[in-house]
């Protein structure tokens, strides 16, 4: 199915909620990690979102994959940043990891499948 707009694809819709809970979630880190989890963690969960909409805005099958291999690389960075702040008890409940590793590979598994069609798609117009 084509979309006309990023906005109402499933994937994106998903990544924005996930951006608003990561947000709301390293509120509560340690002050003393503002450069580092805290920094990164938002950083990944921003290049979810934003780079799967810079790649829907791309022309080329390949460019759009591109920007959507690096959405789908920082969704894992997302996870194993995650995991990491529930080992140090920076996320003290078992279930937000949980629900974040959920939500991430939710999303990850729909960028998978674009990322397949578009890429069967561009081997058929070579043909």
């Amino acid at each position: 199915m084509e979309y006309p707009d990023f906005m109402n694809m499933s994937v994106w819709k998903k990544s924005i909620e996930l951006l608003l809970k990561i947000y709301e979630i390293t509120k509560n880190f340690p002050s003393d990690e503002r450069f580092g989890l805290i920094s990164d963690m938002r950083r990944a969960v921003n290049s979810i979102s934003h780079n799967f909409a810079e790649g829907f805005g791309r022309y080329e099958p390949r460019d759009k994959t591109r920007f959507y291999k690096i959405s789908r690389g920082s969704g894992y960075e997302l996870m194993s940043q995650s995991f990491a702040s529930f080992k140090l008890g920076f996320i003290p409940d078992k279930n937000i990891l949980d629900e974040i590793i959920l939500v991430t590979t939710e999303i990850v598994n729909e960028l998978t499948a674009l990322i397949i069609s578009l890429e069967k798609k561009a081997g058929q117009a070579d043909d």
